[in-house]
């Protein structure tokens, strides 16, 4: 692979996830509870849970995909960006595991995004290993 298909692969891999996080986020936070019973089935039974979900799953996704927009355009530096989205990821799918096996009986969206964390998470691994050498080329 050539260093600037990597260098290509790398940026659109961050920026999608970016993308990600960031509709993600706006979602939850104007509908948290049609997307809570979305994705888990069931809703906020609280004022309070309703506003935490807002925050939690509204407020820190997208600061997450606008901090990976920021590193990229402001820092320049996909390396970082890489190293943010594989750790965000991975922990996600790490936290995610241990409730599929603590808790056991997830829906089928909570094996898919299982697998999105990992795959897109040991991507980002992949690609900064296969960048190293150009230095943010």
């Amino acid at each position: 692979m050539s260093t600037e298909s990597v260098a290509i692969q790398s940026k659109l891999l961050v920026y999608l996830t970016a993308l990600f996080f960031l509709f993600y986020g706006a979602i939850f936070a104007v509908f948290p509870v049609e997307m809570a019973n979305l994705i888990t089935g069931s809703s906020p039974n609280s004022t309070s849970a309703t506003i935490d979900f807002r925050a939690t799953y509204g407020g820190a996704q997208f600061a997450i995909g606008l901090a990976l927009i920021l590193v990229l355009k402001i820092k320049q530096d996909v390396t970082l960006a890489l190293i943010i989205v594989a750790i965000t990821l991975l922990s996600m799918a790490f936290g995610r595991l241990i409730g599929i096996l603590l808790d056991g009986q997830p829906n089928t969206l909570m094996y898919v995004y299982l697998v999105a964390e990992l795959v897109f998470g040991l991507l980002a691994l992949y690609l900064r290993k296969s960048e190293a050498p150009v230095a943010n080329a």
